[in-house]
């Protein structure tokens, strides 16, 4: 089991690396992106204030679902790309796949209810799609 005291990013880019080993955030998030490549940096996280990043192998649906999605893809995704933005990879084919490698496909079967955007950073989004 790996624990990352980073930020939402920072799980996310750990889960990235370690494909067959679950990574838990130790926190809630205040710093939004991860530095892909040179001068190019994504946005992984939004800090809507409770992290879910654990009940989905490392990947956030909150942020990298177009839809902000908590119980499942949507109908209009393809087993690989997103419906509303066709050059990106569809979340929970990511969050499915992730989830698969460590072995924890159980954790598709809670129901999540709506995110508290009470809770989210001050300084960050609040939800708006």
């Amino acid at each position: 089991m790996h624990r990352s005291f980073g930020c939402a990013a920072g799980v996310q880019a750990l889960a990235e690396r370690f494909p067959g080993k679950p990574v838990y955030p130790g926190l809630n998030t205040q710093f939004l992106g991860i530095l892909e490549e040179q001068a190019t940096w994504t946005e992984k996280c939004i800090g809507c204030g409770e992290c879910m990043l654990a009940e989905f192998g490392g990947v956030c649906p909150v942020t990298r679902c177009a839809k902000r999605m908590l119980n499942g893809p949507c109908g209009g995704s393809t087993s690989e790309h997103c419906e509303v933005a066709a050059d990106k990879p569809c979340a929970w084919q990511l969050i499915f796949r992730r989830l698969q490698s460590i072995g924890q496909l159980d954790r598709l079967e809670k129901i999540h209810p709506p995110k508290d955007w009470s809770k989210a950073c001050k300084h960050g989004h609040r939800g708006e799609v």
